[in-house]
């Protein structure tokens, strides 16, 4: 293995990539270098922290992208990438490791995950249009932010996904959006302030429905919209043990919100508090959905509160 530095050996970060070996590391000091695209495999290329190098200028090759990352089990970390007319890192294959990233002002998403089983962990993802976009299946996201996105926080395009213990905040739409997804796993993260719903889980535009997801432990306050929704036609979702609070802001919201035609789901053990204008709206009653042990102040139908 060897360890090419850029830019003592190479100007560039592409140029090191293209003389590496699999199974090199490629260290970029401080300073701004142009995006690059990672063609060779076992790749780890770390910087010198978030703010210090500094990837932005020309793109990766042919494409608008900051990073493109086309090898598989690429190791990324330690630095910022910022300002591309595309998408920040843009994942195009499989079994990556993405950690302590910052992307920032990219009219695009700030990660996207177009491939399998990929890692993205203690990232930053701030002024993009999505902070984080799950394009494919059985990727991760961890103890990641994103921050004052003009679209979603983290998107949610594809089944089998998994968002642990991050943190969105002040997206200029939903906090978290499943999108006609299935087997998702949403867990310990926190959704506040966002400018419409906490977490969304709802059909996508050609009608294929969100079913069979999991919204457990989330900390969701803050929201202009309803704290957590479901809307109509999707079934079987567990929305488990949340924390919903000062959510909504007229009689189309609530703190929880199961829109009528949603079948199947269960709503237990959530606490809810200070929701505009109730805690927990089942429209249309509770139908076949199941509500059991929700601590909250009001309910509409009555009764549905511990």
């Amino acid at each position: 293995m060897t360890i090419h530095i850029v830019p003592t050996d190479f100007q560039t970060v592409q140029a090191a990539i293209d003389a590496a070996n699999a199974g090199d590391s490629i260290q970029i000091l401080a300073g701004t270098f142009d995006g690059f695209n990672v063609t060779k495999e076992r790749l780890k290329i770390f910087g010198c922290g978030i703010g210090k190098t500094i990837i932005a200028g020309l793109p990766a090759m042919g494409s608008n992208d900051g990073i493109v990352v086309s090898a598989e089990q690429t190791i990324l970390q330690d630095f910022t990438v910022q300002g591309f007319d595309g998408d920040g890192v843009v994942l195009r294959s499989n079994n990556n490791v993405i950690t302590k990233i910052e992307s920032k002002f990219n009219p695009q998403s700030g990660f996207q995950m177009s491939y399998n089983n990929n890692l993205i962990s203690n990232c930053l993802s701030s002024f993009n249009r999505e902070g984080f976009d799950f394009e494919d299946t059985h990727n991760c996201i961890i103890h990641c932010e994103s921050n004052q996105n003009i679209g979603d926080g983290i998107e949610v395009d594809e089944n089998f996904n998994k968002m642990l213990l991050n943190t969105v905040t002040e997206s200029k739409s939903a906090g978290i959006d499943l999108c006609g997804v299935s087997f998702n796993i949403v867990f310990g993260n926190k959704s506040i302030k966002n400018n419409e719903q906490g977490v969304f889980i709802q059909n996508d535009n050609i009608g294929d429905n969100s079913n069979n997801n999991n919204v457990i432990g989330n900390l969701v306050c803050n929201n202009i919209g309803s704290g957590i929704e479901v809307e109509s036609n999707n079934i079987q979702n567990v929305i488990d043990s949340n924390i919903v609070r000062n959510n909504g802001t007229d009689d189309t919201t609530a703190g929880i919100l199961i829109q009528d035609g949603a079948m199947e789901n269960v709503i237990r053990f959530n606490k809810a508090k200070n929701n505009m204008i109730v805690d927990i709206l089942a429209e249309g009653g509770v139908g076949t959905n199941i509500y059991d042990g929700n601590k909250c102040e009001n309910s509409d139908p009555n009764a549905l509160c511990t």
